[in-house]
Formats: C-alpha cells, sequence, structure tokens
C-alpha cells in the first residue's frame, strides 16, 4: 500500500516501474534498523595482542587497549590498538603494524 497502486511485493525486479523504484528507494531512506552486534566479531584481545607485540618485539615499554563493540556506517567493529617504544631490531622513528 505504501509503495502504490499495481506494486506487488512478489514482482520481478524489472516489472518495477521508474516510479516505484523511486518510492522504494525513498521508502528505504527513512528505514531504521537496529546496530549490529560485535557477536559476529572475532577480537584477539589484549592479552593475545600484548603477548604477540612482547614476544615479536621485546619492547622496552608497552600499552594496550580494546574497546567494547560498536557499530560504523552499519559495520560492526572493535578497536584494539598497542603502542610499544623501544625492543630488539627495532629501527628509528614510527613502523605500524595493521592486521
Amino acid at each position: 500500500a505504501e509503495l502504490g497502486k499495481g506494486f506487488d511485493a512478489g514482482m520481478a525486479p524489472r516489472d518495477v516501474s521508474e516510479t516505484q523504484g523511486t518510492r522504494i528507494q525513498q521508502l528505504l531512506s527513512y528505514a531504521r534498523f537496529a546496530e549490529p552486534d560485535g557477536g559476529c566479531l572475532s577480537p584477539a584481545g589484549e592479552y593475545n595482542l600484548r603477548l604477540g607485540i612482547m614476544k615479536e618485539l621485546a619492547p622496552d615499554w608497552i600499552a594496550s587497549y580494546v574497546g567494547p563493540a560498536l557499530a560504523c556506517a552499519g559495520h560492526p567493529l572493535i578497536v584494539e590498538a598497542c603502542v610499544s617504544l623501544g625492543g630488539k631490531d627495532v629501527k628509528a622513528g614510527f613502523i605500524v603494524f595493521r592486521f
């Protein structure tokens, strides 16, 4: 009923008129969906993150952070970050590891 006369939910996409397609787009732009939870993610975890950095780099100083699950533009994400200073075989300057 909201889509207008002549629209059937079972109709093939090729049979949707330009007016009906525009109406579908308008309705979807107003739709609000629940934010996804982080249940589908597999975080490394703060313990494993720190352990991996300590094993590979043997830093003089290390700090880590793991945030709660959140959503950005409808995509679930978890921020996991680690910063370290010094260590074995470390070059001068900034080195960024991204996984």
